[in-house]
């Protein structure tokens, strides 16, 4: 294989590295392969090129998918469909469903805690605000899902009511989460 078409399909290859990582090294692990092929051959070169993609791609996918503010995102969402699911199983009645009610406050207080102090303190600030803000545009969605519920159902409670009911309280179940989460987010030490 000719070195600029080797260049080419590692470039290509590189796509198995989360971006974050191609942009900051993808430029010097080519220049790794260009090195390496000019001096054990180009056999040798992607072999070694090869089993670094096969062992260290996974790995570094896996860190980003493991960030804090992705973990702390799904948190939220098994939270709200957690609460959701314990409202709409009570309105279709399967009671032993509310369970998973208190169950769902139990994780948004304790975990929810406990991921927001595990965050790096440096955005910590940044990581509050963003949070009490997505907080504030879910209580303010509140008023607003209803009346369109009003609108909608008119005087009937079938069920479109359920369905409307669920949407409500599954937004106030997010917007608990999320205000839970930014009050629980330590400030960055400059800000404190």
């Amino acid at each position: 294989m000719e070195t600029s078409t080797a260049v080419r399909a590692y470039r290509g290859l590189l796509v198995l590295y989360p971006r974050d990582f191609r942009d900051r090294y993808g430029d010097d692990l080519v220049q790794t392969l260009a090195d390496l092929t000019r001096d054990l051959g180009p056999r040798s070169a992607w072999r070694r090129v090869a089993l670094d993609l096969i062992v260290t791609a996974p790995r570094y996918r896996m860190e980003t998918l493991m960030e804090e503010e992705r973990t702390s995102n799904a948190m939220t969402v098994g939270i709200t469909v957690m609460a959701a699911a314990g409202i709409t199983s009570v309105l279709v009645g399967l009671y032993p469903g509310v369970l998973l009610l208190p169950l769902a406050v139990i994780l948004a207080i304790t975990q929810r805690s406990k991921l927001a102090r595990s965050f790096d303190a440096v955005d910590g600030t940044r990581l509050r605000r963003k949070r009490l803000r997505t907080a504030a545009g879910l209580v303010a969605a509140l008023p607003v899902i209803y009346l369109g519920s009003l609108h909608i159902l008119g005087d009937s409670w079938g069920t479109d009511a359920v369905v409307a009911f669920g949407v409500w309280f599954t937004v106030l179940i997010a917007a608990v989460s999320f205000g839970i989460t930014g009050i629980t987010t330590p400030k960055s030490p400059a800000s404190a």
